[in-house]
């Protein structure tokens, strides 16, 4: 058995953590911050997890710990084309499922996950500043907090900017999308019915994502940066009659019921992910516009596969094997979410026509169909 070193307490750094500790290594995570907690007020950092991902969290006997009035498992989703006869839908009857997925706070599931975590022996430090870090062919070694950890393995876990990756040197691929997600709970006077919503505007998509709240639905608004400016100015009311302008009614009355924030969007490609025994995964290694909202799964993917080779003896090469699979996913993630925004990016009229025909068609084609329900199911 081993022993890693996890530096990153999130929902990737835990779970990774906690799998690896399942199978006997031995397991010290370091987190920055607090140990996380939550209260009754809804989090606004939500995450839709897919089936493989949360397949991973019930192996791990943590899904099943979270509250189901914190849970917002969703049977359809609807996407259209603002202004256009563009429109598809899904349900999840098509796919002989239950549910496409579900929409979870990040934080709940962190602490659950944390929770877990400590149950099965993983040694958790909070508020832990990793000040060095050395890695060599045969070991890794950390400080924090006038404390050195030493371990086989190190995995940067630490977020999109990552100090680890950066320490260590990695070089970086990134572009700024030049928007801003704008994040609240909204209450809407028609229920959501299980069904996740978005629209594309020519400045960025809205998605509704809907939580337990028959009621209430966790709002992503993706917006080119002066038009986020210009909604970020507004107060809550000037706010939700933007917001109900874009919607087409789908949610009846909408109204703000959270705080609001704000934050840049930009995609990270990390084209080294394995230096010696510095293992890097998660947003560390790559960060993806939220529009498909598959920002988390593609992490809780490198943790899955990751786990499958340090479910045995393992080597340098198995580890590099993990890489150029997780990679290419990445890469493939990171085009499929360009090609969107390029796509529906623009209100030029001929665009418009060629995107309500694509949506169509795919809408009513049923192998085509079937195949971006498959994907959505993770």
């Amino acid at each position: 058995m081993q022993h890693f070193i996890v530096v990153g307490g999130g929902m990737i750094g835990l779970t990774a953590a906690l799998g690896l500790r399942q199978q006997g290594h031995h397991v010290t995570l370091l987190e920055q911050g607090a140990a996380p907690t939550y209260d009754d007020t809804i989090e606004l950092r939500v995450s839709a997890i897919a089936h493989s991902s949360r397949r991973l969290l019930q192996q791990l006997e943590v899904w099943q710990s979270i509250p189901h009035q914190r849970l917002g498992p969703y049977q359809a989703m609807e996407v259209w084309d603002h202004d256009s006869f563009g429109r598809i839908a899904f349900h999840a009857r098509e796919a002989n499922a239950d549910d496409l997925g579900a929409i979870v706070e990040n934080r709940v599931l962190e602490q659950h996950l944390w929770q877990r975590a400590a149950a099965a022996g993983v040694e958790l430090h909070a508020e832990a500043n990793v000040s060095a870090q050395q890695i060599d062919a045969d070991k890794v070694w950390v400080e924090a907090n006038g404390q050195r950890f030493s371990g086989d393995y190190l995995l940067a876990a630490d977020g999109g900017r990552s100090p680890l990756r950066q320490a260590a040197g990695l070089p970086l691929t990134f572009w700024d999308y030049q928007q801003r997600g704008c994040v609240a709970v909204i209450e809407c006077s028609e229920p959501h019915g299980g069904c996740a919503r978005q629209v594309f505007l020519p400045s960025g998509p809205v998605a509704w994502l809907p939580l337990a709240d028959p009621h209430q639905v966790s709002l992503v608004w993706s917006a080119d940066t002066a038009v986020a400016a210009e909604l970020e100015a507004l107060d809550d009311r000037a706010f939700a009659q933007q917001l109900q302008r874009v919607s087409d009614q789908c949610l009846g009355q909408l109204n703000v019921v959270s705080k609001r924030a704000s934050f840049p969007l930009r995609m990270q490609y990390t084209r080294r992910w394995l230096q010696q025994r510095l293992i890097v995964l998660g947003d560390a290694a790559h960060t993806i516009h939220p529009l498909a909202g598959q920002g988390a799964n593609l992490g809780f993917g490198d943790v899955s596969e990751l786990l499958k080779v340090t479910a045995a003896d393992f080597t340098q090469r198995d580890l590099r094997e993990w890489e150029r699979s997780r990679k290419l996913a990445a890469v493939e993630m990171i085009g499929a979410m360009e090609a969107f925004k390029r796509g529906f990016g623009t209100a030029q009229p001929f665009a418009k026509l060629v995107r309500g025909i694509g949506l169509k068609f795919a809408n009513s084609f049923g192998p085509l169909k079937r195949q971006l329900i498959k994907s959505a199911l993770g």
